[in-house]
């Protein structure tokens, strides 16, 4: 089991995810979502703990859907699902987690998911409507994109 596997495995836990990282670990997030640069176990255990909190209830679950790497660098993809505080519903989306690791814990976590799926959630939109409201139905257009002069 890789280190991305066994972070992204105890998502909901704080505490267990702490455990996995090195001192100076650094967690960066999505650019689109505005999250700043997390660095520092201090920094990186507030935002998990502020997650499975403030934005959802601890009892997520993680569906591995691929994993690939060593110790030193490995990725998993997998299906989150937890109880959002925000939209008071089940929120549910594909992430990633690429992970460099090495004997101190983990050192580097960048985690990547669906932002404008996150975002259509939260505003209580179907997914792609934030396509939609841009210029047509979701996924219009798609085959053409780079394609018109």
């Amino acid at each position: 089991m890789t280190p991305a596997r066994r972070l992204a495995e105890r998502f909901g836990d704080p505490v267990a995810m702490r455990a996995l990282y090195a001192p100076d670990v650094v967690w960066l997030i999505s650019a689109s979502l505005g999250v700043p640069r997390l660095e520092g176990v201090e920094a990186v255990g507030a935002f998990n703990t502020q997650v499975w909190t403030e934005h959802h209830r601890p009892d997520c679950t993680v569906t591995i859907l691929d994993e690939a790497g060593d110790e030193g660098a490995s990725a998993v993809r997998f299906t989150y699902r937890a109880w959002s505080h925000f939209a008071n519903d089940w929120y549910e989306n594909d992430y990633t987690l690429f992970v460099r690791a090495d004997a101190g814990g983990i050192r580097h976590v960048a985690e990547g998911f669906d932002t404008a799926l996150t975002i259509d959630f939260l505003a209580g939109r179907a997914p792609g409507a934030g396509w939609a409201a841009i210029g047509g139905e979701a996924g219009d257009r798609v085959g053409a994109l780079g394609r018109e002069d």
